[in-house]
């Protein structure tokens, strides 16, 4: 009895140890995600990753029985009688403690089973992932169900993209529906629905309002499967996202021209798509204010800055990029006025410079 209790008390210090000690770059439940960047295939924090590799217990659930085949007979009578959170635990036990035995695949398999048929889809999805990435080759080739595995972790991400989609107050994290289309995809990147699992990563993010990474899961359908039908609808749903960026940066060049590259793409491939008119009138939206802006930066070295150098070549650019706008033609009167200053600063530089020579 006093060696339970010394090692309940050891047990308690530990766990507030390892609490007062910061995480850093950390994934569920503390895991450290190796080089987890913005630019990595995953988040740093990957809440659909696989759980960490399962040790032996030495306290809590530890199994019942003294062999994983004693054990596993154990877990699927416990599992018969519709006991499934015992079940549940005498699965994952002889995981824990035989992770190596011939009966660990099936225990593992059942332990995400048991976690689907309850409805937690995030604990069910890390278990499927562990399944694969420790079992998938167990057993010899073809013995696997590695195609219903990656089926039923599809069906989990569609089930929770539609509880994100849905909002709410239970609705789950946008990056944790979005990294399990990643990972069914990185499972089974030459499956029929791999496409449809990347433009579905693109409207997790889009639901959560994350356009940047929206935009990229878009375009990435259309680089990874450019002959898939869903590349019309990864188009327009990013030039979608990038006029959204445009709006919220007025005044950045750049964003306004990606939304207008993308939009005007969108509209050449699928010029009959629903969104078809909506992009058009964006399109024309969009290069009413790039005259806008090019006309201001004339301006700006025009009247501003007073440089007629600077300031006759903006206006010349503007012409050349848009020779049809309504300012055209006070454009092309200023270009007039602003040469012959030109011409008369130059004569008068010249003629000054011959006046001191003699």
């Amino acid at each position: 009895m006093k060696g339970l209790i010394s090692q309940l008390f050891r047990a308690v210090a530990l766990a507030a140890f390892a609490a007062s000690v910061p995480a850093i770059a950390a994934g569920p439940g503390g895991r450290t995600v190796p080089g987890g960047g913005a630019d990595t295939h995953f988040q740093a924090r990957d809440r659909a990753a696989a759980p960490d590799a399962k040790e032996p217990r030495w306290l809590f659930g530890r199994p019942r029985e003294n062999t994983p085949a004693a054990q596993l007979s154990r877990a699927k009578r416990l599992e018969k009688g519709r006991h499934w959170g015992s079940a549940r635990s005498a699965y994952d036990a002889l995981v824990h403690n035989w992770g190596a035995s011939a009966e660990a695949p099936e225990a593992q398999l059942s332990v995400a089973r048991i976690y689907e048929r309850d409805r937690e889809f995030e604990d069910a999805f890390r278990e499927y992932q562990y399944y694969l990435e420790r079992y998938s080759s167990a057993g010899g080739v073809g013995t696997c169900p590695y195609g219903l595995v990656v089926s039923s972790q599809r069906g989990i991400a569609f089930e929770m993209l539609s509880l994100l989609e849905r909002g709410g107050f239970w609705a789950p994290s946008t990056e944790l529906v979005a990294s399990m289309f990643r990972h069914v995809v990185a499972n089974a990147p030459d499956d029929p629905d791999a496409p449809r699992c990347v433009l579905s990563e693109g409207r997790a993010y889009e639901t959560g309002r994350k356009w940047p990474e929206a935009v990229r899961a878009y375009e990435k359908l259309a680089s990874k499967y450019p002959a898939s039908p869903l590349v019309t609808d990864a188009w327009y749903r990013s030039a979608n996202c990038r006029w959204i960026l445009s709006e919220k940066r007025p005044n950045d060049r750049r964003e306004l021209e990606n939304a207008l590259e993308v939009l005007r793409l969108a509209v050449r491939t699928a010029p009959d798509h629903r969104e078809a008119r909506l992009a058009s009138e964006r399109i024309a939206a969009l290069v009413a204010r790039q005259t806008r802006m090019a006309w201001q930066h004339a301006e700006f070295y025009d009247r501003v800055r007073r440089k007629p150098e600077a300031a006759l070549a903006a206006y010349r650019e503007f012409l050349v990029r848009f020779p049809t706008a309504a300012e055209a033609p006070l454009v092309r009167e200023r270009v007039a006025q602003l040469e012959r200053e030109v011409r008369v600063s130059d004569s008068s530089a010249g003629g000054s410079g011959r006046e001191a020579a003699e």
